[in-house]
């Protein structure tokens, strides 16, 4: 359980400019492309597929192609794909006779093709929200061709699933690295700190304050991101007051 530094306590300047040091040099995942679909599923038996599918779009060993020095492999460019059915386990999720299927490239998309490719002389910028300069959004053919040229290995992913898919789609939405940018406001669009870089508790030497998310262990992803913040509430409230307020909230029918 993490035990946060007591409010009376001095700041260690030089423990505190480390911390701040390490994360500021944490090395990022790359960021994410996403292919969003809605699929007609006339004839089609969902209780033969899975929620769930990993598809190496090149094999687990690449194409034995050496990228700025490193050799292709599963967590080469764009060939780890993660396909999502969920309503496989809730078809309360998509209209009757419709599903909605979810293709990402987990972590393996480089974000600088997408600055150097969509700032074109038809771009422009929706800045209704006033998005920071690396969420800006790209509203042009050119950001529109890369957009669908990239995404040929997801939808390889769910064709291998699901053969005529392209046949049955009515919508398919694509999301971006910029997207990731924008909307969750990372930096290049990462996903957050590689699992090497990860902090190893969510501890620091200023009093009463303790990190929690992507960049603490376990890392990335919502369960480990969850287990980080659960982690924190411990080490600020207690376990045994954690678990008074979790009764508390059962009794209120707030939670099961």
């Amino acid at each position: 359980v993490i035990s946060p530094m007591p409010e009376q306590s001095d700041v260690d300047d030089n423990k505190a400019e480390n911390l701040l040091a390490k994360c500021d040099t944490a090395e990022m995942t790359g960021s994410f492309l996403h292919l969003h679909v809605a699929l007609d599923a006339k004839d089609l038996d969902l209780d033969k597929l899975h929620p769930h599918y990993t598809v190496m779009d090149r094999g687990l060993e690449g194409d034995g192609a050496v990228i700025q020095g490193v050799k292709d492999g599963p967590c080469g460019e764009l060939n780890m794909i993660a396909v999502s059915n969920p309503c496989v386990i809730d078809r309360t999720l998509a209209p009757e006779g419709y599903i909605v299927v979810h293709a990402y490239g987990a972590g393996n998309e480089p974000f600088d093709i997408w600055t150097s490719s969509t700032n074109d002389s038809s771009a422009t910028k929706d800045t209704a929200t006033e998005p920071q300069a690396s969420g800006e959004r790209y509203q042009s053919s050119t950001y529109e061709a890369l957009k669908n040229a990239r995404a040929v290995p997801l939808w390889r992913a769910i064709e291998s699933i699901i053969p005529d898919a392209r046949d049955r789609t009515v919508i398919a939405l694509i999301g971006s690295p910029l997207t990731h940018a924008r909307f969750l406001r990372r930096p290049n669009g990462t996903y957050g700190a590689a699992f090497e870089d990860c902090l190893k508790d969510g501890s620091t030497p200023i009093p009463n304050f303790v990190l929690a998310g992507d960049g603490v262990f376990p890392g990335i992803g919502v369960p480990a991101v969850a287990l980080s913040g659960a982690s924190a509430a411990n080490g600020m409230v207690g376990v045994v007051n954690q678990w008074m307020c979790m009764d508390e909230l059962k009794s209120r029918g707030a939670i099961n």
